[in-house]
C-alpha cells in the first residue's frame, strides 16, 4: 500500500535512513535539503517506509500541484532494497492521480516512464587520478589548462556569508532572484555539513565563485557564478579543475547537473564527462499517466 503522508507525519528518521540506504541516493531527497529548498513537501510512503518517493508541492487558486525546486535537479523513489518496475509505476499513478497538475524528475535509476520527457545530466568518474582524468578532455579544454591560470587565486575557507554578498555583483551574467537567493541562504544554514563555497580572486577582485554539496555518493557543482572578468579570465575552468583535482582518486562522482543551455553543456562536456538521462514527468490532467 502506497500512502501520501502529510509533512507533519513524516517520520523523518525513517525516511532519511530510506533515502540514505537507496542505490540511487540523490541529496537533493533528504529531508533537510527538502526543507530549505520546496518548503512545503509531502511524501509517498510504501510499507513503513521500505520505499519513498518525495513530493515537493505548492497550491494556486485551492488547488495542490507539484512542482520542481529550484536546486532540485532528481528525485524519484528510493529504496534500499530494488525497486521494481511495477512498484514505480504504481508510484507513479499514485502522483498523477492525486495532483491535477504535476512537474516532477525520477532520477536517473528509475525505469523508463510513461508520458515522459528525457534530460540529460552529465557526470565524472573521479576514481581515477588527474592525469588520467585529463586525457579525456577535449582539446581545448586541455589548451586553456595547460596555459594557465595567472593571477587568479581559490579561496577555499571563507565562511558562506562571503559568496552570497557577491551575488549581487553587478557584472555577473546572471543574478539569481529574491527567492532563489533566499533559497541558497536557507540551503546554507540547514545543510551545513554538505555546502561547501569557493570564491575566485584576480589580485583582490572577486571574479566567480562555486556553491557545491559533498555527499557520501556525488559531489554536486550545484551554484558557479563569474563575472564578465572571471570568464575572460577562465575563471570556471579554473574552478572545475580545483574541485576535480581535490577530490581525484576517490569513490565519488562529479554531478555536474547538466544544462538546456547549449553553450554550457557543451562547456561541461569539455571535461570527459559521461550523459546520466533521467525523466521528468508533465501531467496536466487529473488521473493523467
Amino acid at each position: 500500500m502506497i500512502d501520501l503522508v502529510p509533512y507533519e507525519n513524516i517520520d523523518k528518521k525513517a525516511y532519511d535512513r530510506c533515502v540514505s540506504d537507496s542505490e540511487n541516493f540523490r541529496i537533493y531527497a533528504t529531508s533537510s535539503y527538502l526543507d530549505a529548498a520546496a518548503q512545503n513537501w509531502d511524501a509517498f510512503v510504501y510499507k513503513d517506509y521500505q520505499a519513498v518517493m518525495p513530493v515537493p508541492r505548492k497550491k494556486k487558486y485551492g488547488l495542490s500541484y507539484v512542482y520542481t525546486p529550484n536546486f532540485i535537479q532528481q528525485l524519484g523513489v528510493f529504496s534500499p532494497g530494488e525497486v521494481s518496475e511495477e512498484l514505480e509505476h504504481d508510484f507513479g499513478k499514485r502522483l498523477a492521480s492525486r495532483f491535477i497538475l504535476v512537474d516532477y524528475a525520477f532520477h536517473s535509476g528509475s525505469h523508463q516512464l510513461r508520458r515522459s520527457e528525457e534530460r540529460v545530466n552529465y557526470t565524472l568518474d573521479l576514481s581515477r587520478d588527474f592525469e588520467e582524468l585529463f586525457q579525456g578532455f577535449n582539446t581545448n579544454r586541455k589548451r586553456i589548462i595547460r596555459k594557465g591560470f595567472h593571477g587568479l587565486t581559490l579561496d577555499r575557507s571563507s565562511e558562506p556569508g562571503v559568496f552570497l554578498s557577491h551575488l549581487k555583483h553587478p557584472d555577473l551574467g546572471y543574478v539569481p532572484d529574491a527567492y532563489s537567493a533566499e533559497s541558497l541562504k536557507r540551503l546554507i544554514d540547514k545543510n551545513p555539513e554538505v555546502v561547501r563555497t569557493w570564491n575566485v580572486y584576480n589580485d583582490d577582485q572577486w571574479v566567480g565563485g562555486l556553491l557545491w554539496l559533498q555527499d557520501h555518493r556525488r559531489i554536486t557543482y550545484l551554484f558557479p557564478v563569474a563575472s564578465e572578468k572571471g570568464k575572460e579570465l577562465d575563471s570556471p575552468t579554473f574552478i572545475l579543475v580545483n574541485l576535480i583535482q581535490e577530490h581525484q582518486g576517490t569513490d565519488l562522482l562529479l554531478d555536474l547537473e547538466g544544462s538546456m543551455i547549449p553553450g554550457v553543456a557543451r562547456f561541461y562536456r569539455s571535461f570527459g564527462v559521461q550523459p546520466e538521462s533521467y525523466s521528468l514527468m508533465k501531467s496536466r490532467f487529473y488521473g493523467l499517466f
